[in-house]
């Protein structure tokens, strides 16, 4: 209905343009023949011999009088002007406009050319009146109105429409003149609102007679397929594909119900196939998103902790309670020599990213060895072997002089790096290690636990480090015992630290390289002596030496 409605209006329209077209281009082709008729007049007034009195005194009377009788003639509402080249009015229907300036705006102008010579002497000009041609508009209903424009300047407008239709033409003969002929809108589309009633009226009363005969033969053709429909939208409303259409008969329609109760039972079916694989894999898809949501978790944890600690609670096998137990651990301490001084001369950036940079490529070598990083304190670090894993007590105290060792090289590359950065200062550390019985396990509060060593072993530990020179590596006569048939040792100094009884001798680690071999072969008459030094231990050397010592006394 709408659309045949938008039609209706569309079509009527196009109708009421058309007309209005016809009926401005019937005044505007009166409008051009009236000014073709004023044309021709004035061009026949232009050639007439009394304009011979140009020449004359008297040009004001005759011309003037012939003027003033063609005006009344025309019924024109301008007047008529003879101007000289100059501008000064010759003669005129209106006497008291002559030998004045001409400054009117010309309706229609004509050349006036001599009978002697044929060149223009004046300008026979008509003042511009929109009277001359308004007048073709006196039969302008309240419907409709005119309007006279000049290049889009509005010249003459009686009234205009809120709403309205518009058509316009230019004249022929004066290009810059616009005829807009108004049309009341309102009219036409009140018209069409009266149509467009009865036209819906007419529909409805249609399609309400329609939908009675249909819904008669629905009630006797096609009940069978209403009371489907009814079982489908139930089954769509309750999600329950448990129903059973009715079979009525044996015909096409009842064919059909039999053929949706079979496809029923499949779809129930399969439904619940599909509700058993769906749980399933959302079950699938949650234990995922935890699994994934808790190595997301534990993987940032790793951060907190050392990789021993973390992989012993994550494997279950260590629980994360108040606990601790007694081991015998090789202890390690480092810091960097000067810090606070150092930081006084440095930006916090440079500071940040020396240190950075220092404690990351300790902690590396430290987890290569296998050891367990316990905590940074400030420049410090401090970390053990031993636990939560252990190659045994010797294995652990040479694995943590190796890394001191590797340590210590890889200060020299950091520096040399440093330097070449602009770093005037480097980093310059000190190392101190013991072997000794600590209580190692969780310490802290039901709510937050931290996994670490106490004991005096740790103190020792720390003193030993404290009592370093820089770039020196400090171990403990317990550490020495363990280690010295790897790497050369030399007793420095010993240290009576505070809370301790006893001094304590502390041997410097030479470097990373074993000790040299130390072998050799003495072979004479009747005499064979063959020794590798490197593979006795302390009491074996000591053993070695008595005998020797007692074959030279029997010599």
């Amino acid at each position: 209905m709408m659309y045949y409605g938008n039609l209706l209006r569309e079509q009527y329209y196009k109708t009421t343009q058309e007309e209005m077209h016809t009926q401005l281009s019937l005044s505007v082709e009166r409008i051009e023949q009236y000014l073709e008729t004023l044309k021709r007049d004035m061009l026949f007034i232009s050639k007439l011999d009394v304009m011979n009195d140009i020449y004359s005194d008297d040009v004001d009377r005759r011309i003037s009088t012939l003027l003033e009788n063609k005006k009344k003639e025309l019924t024109l509402d301008g007047d008529f002007h003879l101007v000289a080249k100059d501008g000064k009015i010759l003669s005129s229907s209106n006497v008291e406009k002559l030998f004045q300036k001409f400054t009117d705006t010309s309706f229609m102008r004509v050349k006036v050319y001599s009978p002697i010579d044929n060149a223009p002497i004046a300008d026979l000009v008509l003042e511009f009146s929109l009277q001359n041609i308004t007048h073709f508009f006196e039969n302008s209903t309240q419907r409709q109105y005119y309007m006279i424009l000049n290049k889009t300047k509005e010249l003459y407008k009686v009234d205009s429409f809120e709403n309205h239709i518009n058509v316009s033409k230019n004249l022929k003969s004066k290009q810059e003149i616009e005829i807009v002929l108004e049309q009341n809108q309102d009219i036409f589309l009140n018209l069409l609102k009266t149509y467009e009633y009865w036209f819906i009226l007419m529909l409805i009363v249609g399609a309400v007679i329609i939908g009675f005969i249909a819904l008669f033969f629905i009630n006797i053709l096609i009940r069978p397929i209403i009371e489907l429909s009814s079982v489908v939208e139930d089954i769509i409303e309750n999600k329950d594909y448990s129903h059973q259409v009715k079979v009525h008969s044996q015909d096409e329609i009842g064919k059909l119900s039999s053929s949706f109760n079979t496809m029923l039972i499949g779809i129930y079916n399969a439904l619940e196939e599909l509700k058993k694989e769906a749980k399933n894999r959302e079950n699938l898809i949650e234990e995922k998103g935890k699994n994934e949501m808790l190595q997301e978790l534990s993987r940032k944890l790793s951060k907190y902790l050392s990789p021993q600690v973390y992989e012993s609670i994550f494997s279950g096998a260590q629980d994360v309670t108040l606990t601790s137990k007694r081991k015998k651990l090789t202890i390690f301490f480092s810091d960097i020599v000067n810090f606070t001084d150092t930081t006084d001369t440095m930006e916090s950036e440079d500071l940040s990213e020396l240190l950075n940079d220092y404690l990351n490529n300790m902690t590396l070598i430290a987890l290569e060895y296998g050891a367990t990083v316990d905590k940074y304190i400030g420049d410090a670090i401090m970390l053990f072997f031993g636990d939560p894993h252990s190659k045994g007590i010797s294995e652990d105290a040479k694995a943590c002089v190796h890394m001191a060792l590797a340590m210590h090289d890889k200060m020299d590359d950091l520096q040399r790096k440093w330097k070449s950065k602009g770093f005037t200062k480097p980093f310059q550390v000190r190392m101190g290690i013991h072997t000794g019985y600590c209580t190692v396990g969780n310490f802290g509060s039901q709510d937050r636990l931290e996994y670490t060593i106490i004991g005096s072993s740790v103190n020792l530990a720390s003193r030993i480090e404290s009592s370093a020179k820089p770039d020196d590596i400090l171990i403990s006569e317990e550490t020495m015992l363990l280690v010295s048939d790897t790497f050369r040792c030399t007793e420095v100094k010993t240290l009576t630290p505070k809370g301790f009884k006893r001094a304590i001798a502390l041997y410097k680690v030479e470097n990373n390289d074993s000790v040299d071999v130390e072998e050799f072969e003495i072979t004479n008459k009747g005499f064979h002596l063959s020794c590798n030094l490197n593979n006795l231990s302390q009491e074996d050397k000591h053993s070695l030496k008595n005998q020797l010592s007692e074959i030279l006394q029997k010599i």
